[in-house]
């Protein structure tokens, strides 16, 4: 329970901070039908609901998300997790970088389980149109089982004249295993690809989206806790958002 209070309270305390300094400041709140990440369900199949804001100060960035797990098998039963970023981007030409760190924390779970990600991603717009790639690195720590690198390539237009916006990503898990056990966290059969392709309707302050997500697991079993494989297989996400 200290825990659980612990991380909200250290995310409030870092924006405070950056808040006094800063040049724009944006967030939301979200109701979905599952928390996808990757293809992988990180609230055992169940509906959740999230709450994120983000400060901007010049070309860096910091933002914190807090969603809920519903005791999710493959965070050992946590109960939320906090997403804290740090981030950086600049202009290339055409192209824009950025790169980021991000630190996973977990409330309520049986033993410890944060990790920690680096990333990077370039993207390059043509009117409507987004192309993007990028990389997120987990080095090995033991609450993973090992390291953990995920190549993406996404897309996103918004379509002329309408609120309404398609976009798709396919992304690609690999990495070393010092813990199978632990490694069916983020890699429950090993290596994998992962999609998604997504609808939106945006007219500010709402959203509302639909997400098909899924995997190429060619299995159901696993003899790891950690794994939950009865929520990866494919789906649709629905979700609601309130942005300020």
């Amino acid at each position: 329970m200290r825990r659980a209070i612990a991380l909200p309270a250290a995310a409030f305390a870092i924006f405070s901070g950056a808040a006094a300094h800063a040049q724009d400041i944006s967030g939301g709140v979200e109701l979905a039908t599952d928390e996808s990440r990757r293809g992988l369900s990180w609230s055992g199949g169940r509906a959740v609901a999230s709450a994120d804001a983000l400060v901007a100060i010049g070309a860096a960035d910091a933002s914190v998300r807090i969603v809920s797990t519903r005791n999710a098998p493959r965070h050992a039963d946590a109960d939320a997790v906090a997403d804290l970023e740090l981030g950086a981007a600049t202009d290339a030409g055409p192209f824009r970088l950025r790169g980021h760190v991000t630190a996973h924390l977990f409330a309520g779970a049986r033993e410890r389980m944060d990790y920690v990600e680096l990333g990077a991603r370039g993207s390059y717009t043509l009117g409507p149109l987004r192309l993007g790639a990028g990389a997120v690195y987990a080095p090995g720590q033991r609450a993973i089982g090992g390291d953990n690198l995920y190549l993406f390539a996404s897309a996103d237009a918004g379509i002329p004249a309408t609120p309404l916006s398609v976009s798709a990503t396919l992304g690609r898990s690999t990495g070393s295993t010092d813990d199978p056990v632990r490694a069916a966290r983020l890699r429950p059969l090993g290596d994998y690809t992962d999609w998604r392709l997504g609808l939106e309707y945006s007219q500010f302050p709402f959203t509302i989206g639909l997400d098909y997500v899924g995997t190429d697991f060619a299995r159901r079993t696993s003899a790891s806790p950690f794994a939950d494989l009865g929520h990866d297989g494919d789906r649709v996400v629905a979700r609601v958002r309130l942005a300020f």
